[in-house]
């Protein structure tokens, strides 16, 4: 009897263990499964560069390596890249300046309205005054920008440049005359292959 108990104990071990081991495959199988499925979803969902893309943008970089690395003239262009990189980097810097100047200038002079200085009295400070003559004189299409300089100093604003025909220098100054918080306006314009006159000189013609 004995006998029989024991073999039917160690039977049931065998299914027991049988089973035991059937479950842990199964679950082993069911997680490498679901970390299968898991990395198929990243992968699907990773951006993909096209070959064309990666083709254009390495030509593009090969492209640009030879230009500036090219034995003869490689180093003539570095120095031009760099040159006009720090003149925009100047250019902007300037411009920044400048608006920050005449907007300081324009809080001043509403400032001063406000408190009760009147329409004819308004005051900017040289440079935001030198801007605002730039914005009226230089509204047309057709205004010689890049031919006159225009600057202020205590609220004369003098004219510079190479303009032709002379109607268009008296615009200039009439313009200029006419912007408020101008104290005065020497006009130093004068037409190609002329002398540009004196300072002192134009200052007492007017």
């Amino acid at each position: 009897m004995a006998t029989k108990i024991q073999r039917v104990r160690k039977i049931g071990g065998i299914v027991i263990g049988a089973v035991k081991g059937i479950f842990r495959t199964g679950r082993a199988w069911g997680t490498a499964r679901s970390r299968a499925a898991q990395v198929q979803q990243v992968q699907r969902s990773a951006p993909k560069v096209s070959i064309g893309a990666a083709a254009v943008v390495g030509a593009a970089g090969g492209a640009t390596g030879a230009y500036f690395l090219d034995p003869q003239q490689g180093k003539r262009r570095r120095h031009v890249a760099f040159d006009r990189l720090m003149a925009l980097a100047r250019r902007g810097k300037a411009e920044g300046r400048r608006k920050a100047q005449y907007a300081a200038g324009v809080a001043k002079g509403t400032t001063a309205e406000a408190a009760g200085a009147g329409d004819g009295a308004e005051s900017l400070p040289d440079p935001a005054l030198a801007d605002k003559v730039r914005t009226e004189i230089f509204r047309g299409e057709d205004a010689p920008k890049g031919d006159v300089n225009v600057n202020a100093e205590n609220g004369v604003v003098y004219l510079r440049g190479e303009v032709d025909p002379p109607a268009e220098r008296d615009r200039l100054e009439t313009s200029a005359r006419q912007v408020k918080g101008v104290r005065n306006v020497v006009n130093m314009l004068h037409g190609p292959g002329e002398p540009a006159p004196a300072k002192e000189a134009a200052a007492a013609s007017r």
